[in-house]
């Protein structure tokens, strides 16, 4: 109960964002090593449920809302292990689908409490790297449900074995694109492939520049406010 009770007031201020960052850390560079425990992994989608059910209740009053991302969140952590632990049952596409809404979703609710009324904060600017990082795991998953519509979608330097390696494989070439880094190891060669990864190049070049844009008119409306009522 202590637990939740922390959960739910991190985001009454700004620090669940500092504390989404430092998860999203864990998840990316310190993770992929540990994949093959599964129950490392699961404790961490299940974590990620609690933060998302958890800024969801901060931005809305509605019940049906939470209840309703409540029960998509674990509909998406529970189709991914489903399809998992059983991929002759072909929920692969499917599960991948629910996962880039899923990561999307969290991705628009962290932006929305970066960019709610009050002082940019560090907590804030922390929120907004989240979000990038969010981006590319959003991406990640877009590959993935890419290449299990058509499983020739990319070229690889090396094949990955299993779907574990598949998985990290596409989340490096995702933020490598991400970052228009290019190493050129992993190639769309799909057209749907070769869309996405414009697309994501693209949003990886506009996003910082836009998300600086608007947190420095966020802090210059915020420090003219008093003054105005003066």
């Amino acid at each position: 109960m202590r637990f939740l009770r922390w959960l739910a007031s991190l985001w009454s201020t700004d620090r669940g964002l500092s504390v989404l960052l430092g998860s999203l850390v864990a998840l990316i560079f310190v993770m992929p090593p540990l994949r093959y425990r599964h129950e490392a992994t699961l404790v961490v989608q299940l974590f990620f449920t609690m933060v998302f059910v958890s800024g969801l209740s901060a931005s809305t009053t509605s019940g049906a809302a939470r209840a309703a991302g409540m029960v998509f969140f674990a509909g998406a952590i529970a189709l991914h292990w489903w399809d998992y632990f059983n991929p002759d049952v072909g929920l692969g596409t499917l599960a991948a689908l629910a996962r880039v809404l899923a990561v999307g979703l969290l991705t628009a609710l962290v932006l929305w409490h970066v960019f709610r009324e009050g002082p940019i904060t560090l907590h804030r600017i922390r929120g907004a790297v989240a979000a990038y990082l969010l981006l590319g795991l959003t991406w990640a998953n877009m590959y993935e449900l890419i290449q299990g519509i058509w499983p020739d979608a990319f070229r690889f330097s090396e094949a990955p074995q299993g779907r574990i390696e598949l998985s990290n494989s596409l989340a490096y070439y995702s933020f490598v694109t991400l970052t228009t880094m290019g190493y050129g190891n992993i190639t769309p060669v799909h057209p749907a492939a070769r869309s996405a990864a414009i697309l994501e190049a693209l949003t990886g070049q506009l996003f910082p520049a836009v998300l600086i844009g608007r947190l420095i008119a966020m802090e210059l409306g915020g420090r003219r406010r008093p003054s105005s009522s003066e």
